[in-house]
């Protein structure tokens, strides 16, 4: 999924979820490092939002 469509699901800001990836909080691809989109698995957003450790 898309950082937009993560931030709305987590109910937190884009900005939020930018700085998750990028700090390694919160697990994510990107296709074309490194300046493609990031793409969020469902599993690792929910990891994430329980505040467990990334996979």
């Amino acid at each position: 999924m898309t950082p937009a469509k993560a931030a709305e699901i987590a109910g937190c800001h884009l900005n939020s979820i930018y700085a998750a990836l990028l700090s390694g909080e919160l697990k994510g691809y990107q296709r074309r490092a490194p300046r493609g989109r990031w793409r969020i698995f469902p599993e690792d957003l929910t990891r994430w939002i329980r505040g467990e450790a990334p996979a």
